[in-house]
């Protein structure tokens, strides 16, 4: 026998020992393949994508959007041929009596009681009913498209939302990384400054001052390292229950902070157009419905008219044994109308409330345009704001930047003192966050620019 594979082991000990040794492989990297799985490294648009599979708001939108379909496909299911079939079985204890004349002498005007029928009876009806004049199906074929238009501009609003808070989420959750990193590295320096003002002191040649003075920095910075670590976690929360991601998620953020400073600023002079704006859309399809209703309304003095076909067969009998054993069919097709002719006055109540409906629609109209404005204006002074804010701390944050290292090396020189110091790198601190924090908020600002001018971007689900 040749060696090779399973097949190639000469006893059953061998297979037994190479069995351990593949069960052992799995045991040992199933863990780590899982948590390599869990461990995820996403980028803003990553996550959105993840969100649009995992956000329950929007999964309740989709099913929304599809309740509405069926809804619409169930109504206009009345326009198609409807049959059926309807049974009954059913035993008189008392046959009902039906009055005669007296057929031997009619003049007479004298009646007689007849009981009729038998005792045992069952009846078995099939039907076809064909729908010809209809206001209900009318009313739905009118309204089926503007009820899927605003399915669909509602799920696209909800997407909106997704989108614009999950990318706001993600930069405070960038903020907070980014304040942890400028953190981190002051402290870096702050233990150095530690380790020489205490080495000046061990050594006689400064006092005491200066190392407690370091000490108390370095303390106020683990401080506030700390608390901007629990901001992260509290951030990377928000952006996990945005992106429908399970607690246990090792999430990581990519980016490249200079990728999205370049794609920080946009035109600030471009208008605000309504009918990009899926409110505006959303809300004209309401109007098409409440128009579909109103002629609804005024079409209710139009009569029902179905084409029918029934084929009875009955059964009766006076042994109950015997009731299905002597058949008596029949069968008849026709047409039915129902024709309203006085309702106390109920269509043109329902005319009027209708008619009012859709004005109030249109009112409503006017008022998402003042909203419109108002939201636009809002969004566009506080983006120009923050614009402006971001390019004086970038400004500041140079010049404290210039200060502290001509103080760091004065101080090397013995020019300035360790108080000085202290003060430049907290300006430089300060700074740099200010720098940062207003980076950020720009960059939410113009979240909340695009949403308002209806220029978010998103995808087909």
């Amino acid at each position: 026998m040749k060696n090779g594979g399973l097949h190639g082991f000469s006893n059953s000990s061998s297979y037994i020992f190479a069995l351990k040794k593949s069960f052992i492989f799995i045991f040992l990297f199933i863990p780590t393949i899982l948590m390599a799985q869990e461990n995820q490294k996403l980028t803003l648009d990553e996550l959105i994508k993840i969100a649009y599979l995992n956000q329950p708001a929007l999964r309740m939108s989709m099913m929304e959007r599809e309740i509405i379909d069926n809804n619409v496909k169930s109504s206009l299911s009345g326009w198609l041929p409807q049959a059926g079939l309807e049974a009954d079985y059913f035993r008189y204890f008392e046959q009902p009596v039906a009055i005669f004349p007296d057929f031997n002498n009619p003049e007479s005007g004298a009646v007689q009681e007849v009981r009729t029928g038998v005792p045992f009876n069952s009846n078995l009806n099939f039907f076809l009913n064909q729908s010809i004049v209809n206001n209900d199906l009318f009313r739905a074929k009118g309204q089926a498209n503007y009820l899927r238009a605003s399915a669909e501009q509602n799920l696209e609003l909800v997407k909106i939302d997704l989108n614009v808070n999950t990318s706001k989420a993600f930069y405070e959750a960038l903020l907070s990384q980014e304040e942890i990193r400028i953190r981190q590295e002051d402290i870096q320096r702050q233990e150095r400054q530690l380790k020489d003002a205490r080495s000046l002191y061990e050594a006689g040649i400064s006092d005491n001052i200066d190392y407690k003075r370091a000490s108390i920095a370095l303390q106020n910075s683990r401080s506030a390292l700390f608390q901007a670590k629990e901001q992260f976690q509290v951030s990377m929360a928000r952006l996990k229950e945005l992106a429908g991601l399970p607690r246990e998620t090792q999430l990581e953020l990519d980016y490249d902070l200079n990728t999205l400073i370049s794609q920080v600023q946009m035109d600030t002079l471009e208008g605000v157009d309504y009918e990009r704006r899926f409110e505006t859309q959303y809300l004209i399809s309401q109007k098409n419905i409440q128009e579909a209703e109103l002629a609804f309304s005024r079409r209710a003095f139009l009569p029902n008219i179905d084409a029918f076909f029934n084929y009875n067969i009955i059964y009766q009998t006076l042994d109950g044994s015997q009731l299905f054993n002597t058949a008596f069919p029949n069968s008849l097709a026709g047409f039915r109308m129902a024709f309203p002719i006085f309702q106390g006055g109920r269509r043109n109540f329902e005319i009027r409330a209708a008619d009012l409906q859709l004005r109030q629609l249109e009112v409503a109209q006017s008022e998402l345009q003042l909203q419109i404005n108002r939201e636009h204006q809002e969004a566009l002074s506080t983006y120009k704001s923050y614009l402006y804010e971001w390019k004086i701390q970038g400004e500041i944050k140079e010049t404290a930047e210039e200060i502290y290292n001509t103080i760091s090396l004065q101080y090397e020189e013995g020019v300035k003192n360790f108080l000085e110091v202290i003060q430049a790198e907290t300006d430089l601190r300060t700074s740099r966050i200010n720098y940062i924090n207003a980076l950020f908020r720009l960059m939410a600002s113009k979240m909340d620019l695009l949403r308002a001018r209806g220029e978010i971007q998103t995808e087909e689900i």
